[in-house]
């Protein structure tokens, strides 16, 4: 406490502590014999408390002056006094902290500045003193100031008539002269509020704004001045309303125009503009819907100058876009007026600052400001400051769910007029749009009406100009941008004035067609919202004066820019909307001279729109992904009755969506994630509140600037200077609020990482203590602590930079190199790090990538892009060594700050998620303690917040409040409970949602119509925006109404669905979302297909995210039928749909790699089981395994699985892992999809069982879908099938039998074949045969050929014959070989595909490319280079395989490596001639003709249940589509007796066989790598002759088989080039007739038993796998 006198300043009261009374008692001695008592805000605050403790003291009795209250008065005009915050409360500006007697000082400095001020106003208007001191001085309880203005006017106050007298005077040129009156006859005019109007009134028409204090405390003050000035009388006398109040002639005094536009006209014949205007400047509430280009911005500027001339008063308009917001300052800037100004989330932080000064001293008159912004603590302090004289809504359709713009931040904005109106009444809003149909009018004046009790009076002036001449144009893809350029020249002459705009839908699509326009000779550049704002401005700037004829741009431009003399408008692409159509065609002829719009229409551009309509959207579950990170956030263990807030940024709630759910586009993501918020609002599951930056509850350790100046002499200016403005704001906060960084940021113009620098730098030198509060979860005494967590991942990052650098030790800064993650993951796991999971060394890349962002020049250690999800192109900006020391520091400093918080802890505590709470200051302090770390560490704060991220990152622990440290968040209060948001919840989203969808419907017959007439298009856009939406529904889409809510276009839909039978349309169709299916598909039905059009639908029709879809496929090879099919119906986004088998899967999980190894079966089943219990966390504790297996999932929503009743126990598990079968939350559950059949389920020696598609539908409630229509085979071939199959017990398809399809139901039931075969009539022949497999296969052989003679078309390529047994097929293939039928035998396979030498050759040569992509073209050389042996032909059928899986995008070697070793455990040739093949084998093939040889049917093989063997003979039946032939042995048992007694089945005796028996005996063996001595040529020195020879040899080359000392072996030329095994018996009876090379392996030396070790003598050798043909020797005669 402190206390001076005037005349005895240099002796103060002091008081510091003690007695208070006793001082007390002082201080009233120490006023004795002064005349009058002063301070600042003394009567409302320090008299009360005086007299609260001291009633009796003698000072409260001496006059009393308030230099708060006098203040005003004698400096209304800005800048005000620079000792007073004129904003806030109106307190004193002090410069230190806690110094009562300088306060003291400063109050007496401000009161003799006011008594000159005073003075000065006597002798300029002595009128307005006199008024002031009527006012003020008649109150008895303030007579100190009529003692005071006694003083300065030397008179005595006046009396009653003179003071009114005096106040009309004083009124009289600045106010309506009526209401001037009207307020003179009050009986409670005088008093301090008429004071505060009259002192504003006599600056009024500049910047000088009421003080905030003022209207609070004294609200009838503004009240007064709005009566005055800005209500209007209807007295036509009246000179200041007719001036003022005049919309005319307001116009006239900003803009210069005499009139408003003529057009759009209301229904008296007035204009409309002017008639919003009149509106508006009445305070009436608003709707005005103008066409572009007629003037909307002037319907809100003239009354808000008017409105801030007369009043002051803030207008603030919410504005959906920057440009838009930069375009009004700009264009109210050239006309001088400087008084608007924009606030977004673009400005600088000097510009932020800046402006928020700006609207607090009453600079500003217009504040066009983002929804966002309304929310932001800076934003709305600095607007409590200001009277908000009225709002206005631009694009106020963004309100409406049947907009074409929804946005969710404007359903905020009547809240927020509301709160902030406060008590008083509502300030007038205006709402303007340029096209708003009868839905979207009537949701926008039901919201202000519900929400603030407004009603809307509305001015529709449609949305026609009648200078645009629209039209619609044909193209196509290919002559589009040859299109565009004609267009150019028929309306612009290259020479001439006038510019153009070409909007296109894409990014890419707007340079593609500036490159295309400026190669044609058009000054024409490109503009999208990628671009830098520097670039962005010049471009602009370059169109707007001519010197750019041609804009190619996407939406983001035009809404900005106002160019008078756009003469034409094209559309490249089909807009998402009629209304977004005419709004950016509205662009041209602004200058209402004639102007042209054309849309250039192609059909495919629709499917585009309906893509980037549902990229733009936000589905269900990425908000209910939202709501699961703020609770992760939150914590796991969260209180149940009470909320927790959560600080945190779109980026840090966006790490905590462990599932990947939320679509990442750095372009989109933080508008995603804002928008969740706002809607998980609405069912009260959290609340956000104002924006909060971290708040700086420091403590100062200086009394004063001045000696903190002297600590800070050690900083360079001008940082010195922030940090004394940093320090000037901190002394004179109030101690109870802190600062906000948002305050600290703009007094200091520094960043939020400089602020927190400049912190750390205050709290070095002892100025201030930094004692923010930080908090972390750790965990600490458990398995998985976190120090054991550090130690494994300091471990594991340190050996794959180290392993990076290894693979590219040559990389320079500026360049990259492609990372195959799987390879990698393999190879650091074979070092022993177990933890090296391609998700894992994706997310340490992550930190590399940020590791130094945030220091200058600002860029990461690399920059990452993700070509795929294994594929990762890494460029270097750091060489290697600095990469590594940045990372090695960061690690470091993460290694004490860990060890900081672990010491926060109580001794002896264990557990998970252990809450440590600690400051920032300490954690400063741990890293400036460590010697080393200070040494290289340029800034411990940056260091800290790296640091403490990256533990965050690498789930070390759990950061809290401070997660990202000094950075602007969003306050989110997660409410208590656990209800998600559910579908209900989301349905009005979805409404605007669907309303898109017909919106682009609604545009695509737009353009229909104007390719037929204009005139029905322009009909139609009247109807648009004229009718109800039932009535124009009902006019223009009279036939098929629900084609209007497709997501996609007509085509799209008929590829899709177009040709689907009932049941399979059924199935593709299915709109139900979280759910699950089992489609139980007969042979020939189509699974695959449905599979595949159910993949189209969910991406086309249901516009699901393909990168959310996962296809299981049962083999490569389906894989890549999955993926050609898909790629047939919807193109590139075939592309991004995930389709692997269960064990590509597995392998990409777990980061498994075989490109390098000699992989057996067993390690595929590994893989699965590792992959499983990777899924499954075990080991973990439940919440991480829960977070581990999101992550893993990476965004996964669907699952769709063919083939299902192949599943093995591996995959069973897999699969069930993948889905979430055991979980009990639904919403962390895939949706499955599986398509199967029970009687098709073959594989049961493989593993594969029966019971796990019987037990599906419970596994999973799943719902039965039933596919019984067959599409390959006659009636005769299915009616066989159907009886053969009903035996089985259990089936799920009984009571389901197969049924020929609806197209082919009036065929006959033999198909073509009962005209084509005089004897089979197209019936299932049974053809009882010999019991010798010799005469079989010879009996069987003549029905094919006979067969074949009646068909001119005959391809053998179409045909099998199908067998129990590999063996049964011999006599066959030997019949082929004498008969020269081309034939293919399918067990004739590569052995060991992958040592191969023809694929050895291949993986050299990619292993040679490096980790550098390969491009298409290279491999198609190297291919052309080889030979043409077999084995050369099936790489190429590999490799076309690879590119219908990938596509043609460039991929590192490595990949088609990986690819290759998964392709090569089923090779499937291409066929060519008739295959011979067994049952397991025929699985996914279909032959025009059938034969199936009769014996060991009845064989049950390992693990097979008793219906095996006939679901086996049931597969090979259905493969037939034509004509099938069973064979029937004697006493075999056959077929199944009931097929003889079908009426579609003929039974007949073969004729008997003529061909020697000895030439079908000849056995055709292709020996595998176990016949063979493989280690045989390695036991030979690399000099050796023999490395030549096998070199020469090439597959088909003639041999020899001789024995030799006990041991075949194998000559060629004379030569031994190989030996066979010990192990190797000829067949009995037969002799080797034929020898010839049947493929070449490579061996290496690692691939020997180690015992052998010692007898090998080179590193690789190559090996001779024969072929031997083997026949009954001749007879001797």
């Amino acid at each position: 406490m402190a206390a001076l006198r005037g005349d005895c300043i240099d002796k103060p009261f002091l008081f510091s502590g003690g007695h208070l009374p006793d001082a007390l008692r002082e201080l009233d001695s120490f006023a004795e014999g002064s005349e009058f008592l002063v301070g600042h805000n003394v009567i409302a605050f320090d008299i009360p408390h005086l007299q609260a403790a001291a009633p009796g003291l003698r000072l409260l009795n001496l006059p009393v002056m308030d230099t708060l209250r006098l203040s005003p008065l004698a400096f209304p005009r800005n800048p005000y006094h620079k000792l007073v915050k004129h904003y806030k409360d109106g307190g004193l500006l002090r410069f230190n902290a806690n110094d009562p007697e300088l306060d003291a000082r400063i109050c007496l400095a401000l009161f003799q500045d006011e008594e000159k001020a005073f003075r000065h106003l006597r002798e300029e208007n002595p009128d307005l003193l006199t008024a002031f001191h009527w006012l003020t001085g008649s109150c008895p309880e303030e007579k100190g100031f009529d003692h005071f203005f006694r003083m300065v006017r030397n008179s005595a106050i006046s009396t009653d008539e003179e003071g009114r007298a005096v106040v009309a005077a004083c009124l009289a040129p600045s106010a309506c002269v009526n209401h001037g009156k009207a307020v003179l006859e009050q009986p409670s005019l005088r008093g301090w509020p008429m004071a505060y109007a009259l002192a504003w009134l006599s600056v009024a028409g500049g910047n000088s704004v009421m003080p905030p204090w003022v209207r609070h405390e004294f609200p009838e003050a503004p009240r007064l001045v709005k009566r005055l000035r800005d209500t209007r009388c209807e007295d036509p006398l009246c000179d200041w309303c007719q001036e003022h109040h005049n919309s005319k002639r307001v116009l006239k005094h900003w803009f210069g125009f005499s009139e408003f536009r003529p057009a759009p006209l209301c229904e008296d014949g007035t204009p409309m503009q002017e008639a919003i205007v009149n509106a508006a400047m009445n305070r009436s509430h608003v709707l005005g819907i103008l066409p572009t280009g007629t003037g909307k911005s002037v319907c809100y500027q003239v009354p808000a100058l008017s409105r801030y001339e007369n009043t002051g008063a803030l207008t603030l308009v919410v504005s959906p876009l920057v440009a838009l917001m930069e375009d009004q300052v700009r264009g109210l800037r050239e006309r001088g007026i400087t008084s608007c100004l924009a606030l977004n989330g673009l400005l600088s932080i000097p510009e932020r600052a800046d402006v928020l000064e700006r609207i607090r001293l009453g600079d500003c008159a217009i504040l066009l400001v983002s929804p966002e912004q309304l929310r932001n603590r800076g934003f709305r302090r600095s607007v409590e400051q200001r009277e908000i004289g009225a709002w206005i809504l631009d694009e106020v359709h963004c309100l409406s769910k049947w907009g074409q713009d929804f946005r969710t931040d404007y359903r905020y904005v009547g809240r927020f007029i509301r709160e902030s109106a406060g008590k008083e009444g509502l300030p007038p809003v205006l709402c303007l749009t340029a096209t708003a149909k009868p839905d979207v009018i009537r949701d926008i004046t039901d919201y202000f009406q519900r929400t603030m009790g407004v009603t809307l009076l509305v001015f529709n002036g449609g949305a026609n100009r009648d200078n645009l001449d629209f039209a619609v144009v044909e193209t196509t893809l290919e002559h589009k941008f040859s299109d565009i350029h004609q267009l150019l020249e028929s309306q612009l002459s290259q020479e001439g004035s006038g510019g153009a705009i070409v909007y296109c839908a894409t990014r890419k699509q707007t340079e593609k067609v500036a490159a295309f326009l400026v190669s044609m000779g058009w000054p024409a550049a490109h503009f999208h919202a990628g671009l830098t704002p520097e670039v962005k401005k010049t471009t602009q700037k370059r169109f707007i004066t001519g010197e750019i004829r041609v804009i190619a741009a996407t939406n983001a431009f035009g809404m900005g820019i106002d160019k008078p003399d756009v003469r034409l408008v094209i559309h490249a692409e089909i807009p998402g909307s009629l209304e977004n159509y005419l709004q950016e065609a509205g662009r041209a002829g602004r200058d209402q001279l004639p102007a042209r719009c054309v849309l250039l229409y192609c059909e495919k551009d629709i499917e585009q729109q309906f893509g980037l309509s549902a990229k733009s959207q936000l589905p269900l579950h990425e908000i209910q992904a939202v709501l699961r990170a703020l609770r992760r956030m939150a914590g796991r263990h969260r209180p149940p009755d009470k909320p927790v807030e959560v600080n945190a940024t779109p980026g840090e709630i966006l790490s905590n969506d462990e599932e990947n759910e939320v679509e990442r586009d750095k372009n989109t993501e933080d508008t995603r994630v804002r928008t969740a918020v706002a809607w998980l609002e609405e069912p009260h599951l959290v609340s956000r509140e104002e924006n909060v930056y971290q708040v700086f509850p420091s403590s100062l350790h200086v009394p004063s600037l001045e000696d903190a100046d002297v600590r800070l002499e050690t900083f360079p200016m001008p940082y010195r200077g922030q940090l004394r403005s940093i320090l000037k704001l901190l002394v004179s906060a109030d101690p109870r609020e802190g600062v906000t960084t948002d305050e600290l940021m703009g007094a200091s113009r520094l960043s939020s990482s400089g602020v927190a620098r400049a912190m750390h730098d205050l709290e070095r030198c002892g100025i201030l203590s930094n004692d923010s509060i930080f908090t972390a979860l750790v965990h600490s005494g458990v398995e998985n602590a976190s120090r054991k967590r550090m130690e494994a991942t300091t471990a594991l990052e340190s050996a794959f930079i180290g392993l990076l650098q290894e693979t590219e030790p040559d990389l320079q800064k500026g360049e990259s190199s492609v990372l195959f993650l799987r390879r990698v993951a393999q190879r650091l796991r074979d070092d022993g790090y177990e933890q090296a999971l391609p998700e894992r060394l994706y997310r340490l890349l992550q930190s590399i990538e940020s590791d130094g962002k945030s220091e200058d020049p600002g860029i990461g250690s690399v920059r990452l892009r993700k070509i795929d999800p294994e594929t990762i192109q890494v460029l270097l900006q750091r060489d290697w060594e600095s990469l590594k020391k940045t990372a090695e520091l960061r690690r470091t400093g993460a290694n004490v700050l860990l060890g900081h918080l672990l010491a926060c802890l109580p001794p002896d505590v264990r557990g998970s998620d252990l809450l440590v709470t600690t400051t920032l200051g300490n954690l400063y302090a741990a890293l400036e303690a460590d010697l080393a770390i200070k040494a290289q560490a340029k800034d411990i704060p940056r260091l800290v917040e790296r640091a403490l991220l990256w533990l965050h990152e690498q789930e070390i622990v759990r950061l809290g409040k401070g997660m990202i440290v000094f950075r602007p968040a969003m306050r989110i209060l997660v409410k208590p409970g656990k209800r998600s948001f559910a579908q209900e919840d989301y349905a009005e989203l979805k409404d605007h949602y669907d309303e898109q969808v017909v919106q682009i419907h609604v545009m695509a017959e737009y353009a229909r119509q104007g390719l037929a007439d204009s005139r029905n298009a322009r009909q139609l856009a009247s109807d648009y925006f004229g009718l109800s939406r039932e009535d124009f529904v009902s006019r223009w889409f009279p036939k098929d109404t629900k084609a209007l809510k497709r997501k996609t276009g007509d085509a799209s839909w008929e590829a899709i669905v177009g040709g689907l039978n009932r049941e399979q349309h059924a199935i593709v169709s299915d709109e139900r979302e979280k759910t699950n299916v089992l489609v139980l598909a007969g042979p020939g039905s189509g699974k695959t297909r449905v599979l595949v059009h159910r993949i189209a639908y969910l991406i086309r029709v249901n516009r699901e995210n393909p990168r959310g879809i996962l296809a299981l496929a049962y083999n490569r090879h389906a894989a890549v039928e999955i993926r050609r099919r898909l790629r047939e119906l919807i193109s590139d986004d075939a592309n991004r749909v995930t389709v692997l088998t269960c064990h590509g899967l597995a392998m990409r999980l777990i980061g498994a790699s075989f490109a390098e190894t000699m992989v057996q079966e067993s390690d595929f089943k590994r893989v699965l089981v590792d992959a499983v219990r990777l899924l499954k966390g075990e080991g973990m504790p439940l919440e991480e395994a829960d977070e581990q297996r999101e992550r893993l999932l990476s965004g996964f929503r669907w699952i769709l699985v063919d083939e299902y009743q192949d599943v093995g126990p591996e995959q069973y598990e897999l699969i069930a892992a993948l889905a979430g079968r055991t979980l009990n939350d639904s919403e962390r559950k895939l949706s499955l999809f599986a398509v199967g059949d029970d009687d098709q389920n073959i594989y049961a020696f493989a593993g594969a069982s029966v019971k796990y598609i019987r037990q599906f539908q419970e596994d999973y409630q799943a719902r039965l879908f039933y596919l019984t229509q067959n599409y390959r085979s006659t009636k005769n071939i299915i009616r066989a099938a159907n009886v053969l199959i009903d035996g089985p017990r259990n089936r799920m398809k009984s009571g389901h039998p197969i049924v020929i399809d609806g197209a082919r139901q009036k065929e006959p039931e033999g198909g073509l074949w009962e005209d084509l075969d005089p004897i089979g009539r197209g019936r299932v022949q049974i053809l009882n045969v010999d019991g010798a497999e010799t005469a079989q296969a010879e009996q069987v052989m003549a029905e094919m050929l006979r067969l074949s003679r009646l068909d001119s078309q005959w391809i053998w390529n179409n045909t099998a014959v199908i067998a129990r047994q590999w063996k049964q097929l011999q006599p066959v293939y030997a019949y082929c070989q004498a008969s020269n039928i081309p034939a293919q035998l399918a067990d004739y396979d590569a052995p060991q595909f992958w040592r191969l030498r023809e694929t050895q050759l291949l993986v050299e040569w990619l292993s040679k490319r490096g980790p550098n992509p390969l491009n298409p073209a290279e491999l198609d050389v190297f291919l052309k280079q080889q030979s043409t042996g077999p084995w050369w032909e099936l790489l190429r059928e590999a490799i076309d395989s690879y590119r219908l899986e990938c596509g043609d995008i460039p991929l590192p070697a490595l990949h088609l490596k990986e690819w290759l070793a998964e392709w090569g455990r089923e090779i499937r040739k291409r066929q060519r001639g008739l295959l011979l093949v067994t049952a397991h084998r025929v699985k996914g093939l279909e032959f025009d003709h059938v034969a199936i040889l009769d014996g060991k049917w009845q064989e049950h093989g390992r693990d097979e249940d008793p219906d095996a063997s006939r679901r086996l003979y049931y597969v090979a039946m259905t493969r037939a589509r034509k004509t099938l032939t069973l064979a029937s042995m004697p006493q075999s048992g056959g077929p199944d007796n009931r097929l003889q007694e079908l009426p579609g089945v003929f039974v007949r005796n073969a004729p008997p066989p003529v061909m020697p028996s000895r030439e079908l005996e000849r056995q055709y063996i292709a020996l595998t790598p176990a016949h063979v001595d493989l280690g045989f040529a390695g036991r030979f020195s690399p000099r050796n002759i023999l490395h030549r020879k096998l070199k020469h040899l090439q597959p088909g080359d003639a041999l020899q088989l001789l024995r030799e000392n006990e041991q075949w072996v194998l000559e060629h030329n004379g030569s031994i080039v190989g030996r066979l095994a010990r192990s190797f018996t000829p067949p009995p009876k037969l002799c080797c007739t034929l020898a010839r090379v049947h493929a070449i392996l490579v061996r290496f030396r690692g691939d020997s038993d180690p015992i052998y070790a010692e007898s090998i003598n080179c590193d690789r050798w190559e090996v001779v796998i024969p072929e031997l043909v083997f026949a009954i020797p001749p007879v001797n005669h």
